[in-house]
C-alpha cells in the first residue's frame, strides 16, 4: 500500500511482539499509521504489556488508548497460541482451556473493550487472525483447530452485529507462515508435506499475511465484511495439480 496511506490513522495490533503481529506493526507504520502494539511479553518499550485473555488487562489498555487518541480506526487481533502436537485423546483439557482463553476470549475481550473507540472512526475495521485450520482440520491439533474455527464463526457474528454501526469485521486464515510459533512445529517430514500439499509449494513470509490484513483494514475493502479469507497458497482450494 502507498506510503502515508494510513497517515493519521490509529491502529491497535495484538500479539505485536513477534511473528505476524510484529510485521503488521511495521507494515502499518510504513504506511503512516500510529500503531499501538499489545503483547503479553513486549519485545521493547514500543509495545504495551497486555494479556488479551484477561479482561482487566485489556480494559485498562483500552482506557489508555481512549485517553491518548480518542478513537481506533483498525484493530488487528494477532495474539495466539498453539498446543503440543498430540492426538485429541491425549490432549489435556487444560490445553483446550488455555488455547480458547487466548485465541477466542482474547478477541472477545479486545473487540468488546475497543468497540466504542471503533465507533469513533469514520471507517472502523477489525481483522482477526484465524488459520487454515479454521477451514481444514490439522492432525494432532484438536484444541488449536477448534479455537480457530471459533474465531471464524465469531468473526461472522461480529460482522453481522456491527455492520449497521459502520464497523467491518473480517478474518485472515494464514497457511504455514515463517513465524517463531510455526517454526517450532516444523520437521523434515512436514516440510516435505508442505512442498507436496501446498499448490504454491512453500511456506509464506509474515509480510505476505500482513499485506492481506492491511488491505482488509483499509478503505479499499469498504464493501467487505464477514469474510474469512484464506492466505494459504491454495491449500484449502484443493489438491495441487499433477505435473504435466
Amino acid at each position: 500500500m502507498a506510503e502515508n496511506a494510513y497517515a493519521g490513522r490509529i491502529v491497535v495490533v495484538t500479539g505485536a511482539g513477534s511473528g505476524i503481529g510484529q510485521t503488521c506493526v511495521e507494515v502499518f507504520q510504513q504506511s503512516g499509521a500510529t500503531v499501538i502494539g499489545w503483547d503479553l511479553r513486549p519485545a521493547d518499550d514500543s509495545t504495551t504489556a497486555v494479556d488479551v485473555s484477561d479482561w482487566d488487562s485489556v480494559s485498562a489498555a483500552a482506557a489508555d488508548v481512549k485517553e491518548r487518541y480518542g478513537r481506533v480506526d483498525a484493530l488487528v487481533n494477532c495474539a495466539g497460541i498453539i498446543t503440543p502436537n498430540l492426538p485429541a485423546e491425549e490432549t489435556d483439557p487444560e490445553d483446550f482451556r488455555k488455547t480458547f482463553n487466548v485465541n477466542v476470549m482474547g478477541i472477545v475481550n479486545t473487540t468488546k473493550a475497543l468497540f466504542p473507540l471503533l465507533l469513533e472512526s469514520d471507517s472502523g475495521a477489525v481483522v482477526n487472525i484465524a488459520s487454515q485450520a479454521a477451514l481444514v482440520s490439522l492432525p494432532h491439533q484438536a484444541a488449536y483447530t477448534a479455537s480457530k474455527g471459533a474465531v471464524a464463526a465469531l468473526t461472522r457474528a461480529l460482522a453481522i452485529d456491527w455492520a449497521s454501526r459502520g464497523v467491518r469485521v473480517n478474518a485472515v486464515c494464514p497457511g504455514f507462515t515463517a513465524t517463531p510459533m510455526a517454526v517450532k512445529q516444523m520437521t523434515p517430514a512436514l516440510e516435505e508435506a508442505l512442498a507436496r500439499r501446498v499448490p504454491l509449494g512453500r511456506m509464506f513470509e509474515t509480510e505476505e499475511i500482513a499485506n492481506a490484513i492491511q488491505f482488509l483494514s483499509s478503505p479499499l475493502a469498504s464493501a467487505i465484511t464477514g469474510v474469512v479469507l484464506p492466505v494459504d497458497g491454495g491449500w484449502t482450494a484443493g489438491e495441487p495439480a499433477l505435473p504435466m
